[in-house]
């Protein structure tokens, strides 16, 4: 794969492909190794290289104006090879089926597609997540796959389900989560030319503004290079998706796809935070059932968390949102695992991590007998253990994204945030947690106590934060007077234009998004190559790539 830094190619130079991808994270890299098996060229940009530059942060600047937020945008987007898989926190699921639903209760709710039409990608993203035993195993069904019987008792399942999170694993570090830069290095063949500390400028429209001309992109010293493809794909996380469009105004006042002003609105994310505390002294028998569990598939062990959500039932029947919850486990500074881990990597704690080592043998012994023969989570010395919940919140028009007076480096205005959330969020994390104190304590495990927010019916507290998963900003549906986006994730009356990622995203489940991400990118992979393939004379089947500008 043949690959440059943007400022080492002359400004002069002719770069031209089938295929323009913007972003090499988890949506971006996995279009472009999707599309690396047919004969289509591409072009994928990223806009920082193998390291991390702070001059290429720096491009990530904020102005926040609503609730706040993340603070450092690192922890929220990483310009860099691989995209924002430098922070994430490996946790994979897919939505649930009442996540795709008009949902009455839920203003603007609904997918234009269903559980059902997803479902066939879903299974094709384990290997890009990096998922050992397949795609979907977040219910009871998780105990056949593992081979263990279905604990008793079980929940009441009109009330709360069962959930599991998987843990991703990187293809080439086993023992990292999943890092899509390596991954991406080590797939692709030279039809896809990465050019790095590249960023995109502006996309540039013809006069008629229904179709991409070519993009503006800035090396690293800011001077520009034009890319022309037959096909762009914005895959640059969801606050720069719209941030783009909206700079992208030299024919469309208003920027490309928001003639209905829907670009940067319905801004999501998941508040999440404490609702219960569990006495870490006696929470040896919970902590075994629904902490973490380790399952083995081939020659390596994947790491899943279980947890509770609400049932779709009492969702209906009480007007709640999706949302779940799971035991957050806050280790002692002695903990022997820690200092065990410290030890291996060194450091200047090293005589401290003896001591622990020392003091805490027996954590280390039942621990070690926890993972290797019960395959649960290791044994920890606990100074807190925490129920933790995050839910999806309700799509907010006034919740969005616009354009700061302020510019960065480049000339770009930066992202203005006016995130907001509901009422109906904090009301459904407070029912969550009640239920699950209710049904742990049926089930005959030390009931929790619950957070003073939850206690006393209050708001979310000022420790309730997004976690980087900003969504909906250039939402999916089929009536362009609702969505930026259609059902293919073609901006809409601007053909060739496509966006992936969770921006397009319409609702944000309880779930971690990546996974969803995924699943959607190999879908759009598989529509530009059809649309692709459509485009060729006839008599072939497929497009041979163009010639594009050695790098």
């Amino acid at each position: 794969m043949p690959k440059a830094n943007l400022h080492e190619i002359a400004p002069e130079t002719e770069l031209a492909c089938d295929v323009c991808i913007v972003g090499s994270g988890p949506a971006g890299a996995t279009i472009a190794r999707e599309l690396s098996r047919s004969a289509l060229s591409v072009i994928l940009l990223e806009s920082g290289g193998d390291e991390r530059q702070p001059a290429v942060d720096a491009l990530n600047e904020i102005e926040n104006i609503g609730r706040p937020r993340e603070s450092d945008q690192w922890l929220v987007r990483n310009r860099i090879l691989g995209g924002s898989s430098h922070t994430w926190a490996g946790r994979c699921a897919p939505f649930d089926p009442i996540d795709y639903e008009v949902r009455d209760w839920v203003p603007d709710s609904g997918w234009p597609l269903t559980h059902d039409q997803l479902q066939p990608y879903l299974v094709r993203t384990a290997p890009y997540v990096g998922l050992g035993i397949g795609a979907d195993y977040s219910d009871d069904r998780f105990w056949a796959a593992a081979r263990r019987p279905v604990p008793q008792p079980p929940l009441n399942e009109d009330l709360l389900t069962p959930f599991f999170w998987q843990y991703s694993k990187d293809a080439i570090n086993r023992f990292d989560l999943m890092r899509w830069g390596p991954d991406l290095l080590a797939h692709l063949p030279d039809t896809v030319r990465l050019l790095t500390n590249a960023t995109l400028v502006r996309l540039q429209l013809d006069r008629s503004g229904r179709k991409v001309r070519s993009a503006e992109v800035a090396a690293r010293d800011g001077s520009r290079r034009t890319v022309t493809a037959r096909s762009f794909v914005l895959c640059a996380g969801g606050i720069e998706n719209a941030r783009l469009l909206l700079c992208s105004n030299d024919v469309e006042p208003c920027g490309i796809g928001n003639r209905r002003d829907l670009v940067g609105r319905y801004l999501m994310d998941h508040p999440r935070g404490i609702l219960a505390h569990f006495d870490p002294a006696a929470s040896t028998e919970i902590r075994r059932r629904f902490g973490l569990h380790h399952v083995s598939f081939g020659p390596h062990s994947y790491r899943f968390r279980h947890g509770f959500r609400l049932s779709p039932e009492i969702q209906r029947r009480e007007q709640l949102l999706n949302c779940a919850a799971w035991l957050d486990e806050e280790v002692m500074p002695d903990d022997p695992w820690r200092a065990l881990n410290g030890l291996l990597r060194g450091g200047s704690r090293t005589m401290k991590d003896v001591r622990a080592v020392l003091a805490n043998a027996d954590v280390l012994i039942k621990g070690a007998a926890d993972l290797a023969f019960r395959k649960r989570g290791l044994t920890r010395r606990l100074q807190a253990l925490h129920l933790v919940g995050m839910t999806e919140q309700v799509p907010d028009r006034e919740s969005r994204i616009t354009l700061s007076d302020r510019t960065d480096r480049l000339g770009l205005p930066l992202s203005r945030i006016d995130w907001r959330v509901d009422e109906n969020e904090e009301r459904s994390l407070r029912r969550l947690a009640r239920l699950v104190a209710a049904e742990v304590a049926r089930m005959g495990y030390p009931a929790p106590r619950l957070d003073a927010w939850v206690e006393r019916n209050e708001g979310f507290p000022s420790t309730f934060r997004d976690v980087a998963h900003p969504t909906g900003t250039t939402r999916m549906a089929d009536d362009p007077a609702r969505g930026v986006v259609d059902a293919r994730c073609q901006v809409h009356d601007v053909d060739g234009l496509f966006v992936a990622g969770s921006s397009v995203f319409p609702t944000a489940g309880h779930a971690n998004p990546t996974q969803m991400i995924v699943a959607l990118a190999i879908r759009t992979a598989d529509t530009l190559k059809e649309r692709h393939r459509a485009a060729a004379p006839a008599g072939r089947h497929d497009l041979p790539a163009r010639e594009v500008a050695h790098v």
